[in-house]
């Protein structure tokens, strides 16, 4: 996937995100990780943000139609169960969540506005917050009735 699907080298958006999500939901993990890789090396760039914003918009696309004309939130809990602050989360995956919401709750400049912060960061910033996307994106695809968000702390 990564020799010929580096969305630096002419491939779109949307078909480097084909890819990545079909690869992670095969269990692909090394296509997956090196496509990951290509956009942490590439930067905080144009790409990285359309890449992150296709991502955003599959994760809304896959839980938005279950629940017409809601708001939505989120509870963050740690591995104990406990509620715990959004504000642990690392600033990269912080910023994607609220892009996230934003999409679900139809606000596009918030939108736009959290996916630039979720990928201007280092390279290992960056990989955190395609990761966690990716993720995101297969737990919302899910059969699940509440979903459920992996997050990983600092």
């Amino acid at each position: 996937m990564t020799d010929n699907r580096d969305p630096a080298a002419g491939v779109t958006a949307r078909q480097f995100t084909d890819d990545l999500l079909d690869a992670a939901a095969d269990g692909a993990h090394d296509e997956v990780t090196g496509a990951v890789a290509v956009l942490a090396r590439a930067g905080p760039t144009r790409v990285a943000a359309e890449v992150a914003d296709e991502l955003v918009g599959r994760c809304a696309a896959a839980i938005g139609p279950r629940w017409n004309d809601a708001f939505f939130t989120v509870v963050v809990e740690d591995a104990a169960g406990r509620a715990a602050e959004v504000e642990r989360l690392p600033p990269g995956p912080r910023a994607a969540l609220r892009a996230l919401l934003a999409a679900l709750n139809d606000d596009q400049p918030s939108r736009d506005i959290h996916i630039e912060l979720a990928t201007r960061g280092r390279p290992a910033d960056l990989v955190a917050v395609f990761t966690h996307l990716v993720v995101w994106y297969l737990e919302l695809s899910g059969p699940a009735d509440l979903p459920f968000l992996s997050c990983f702390t600092e």
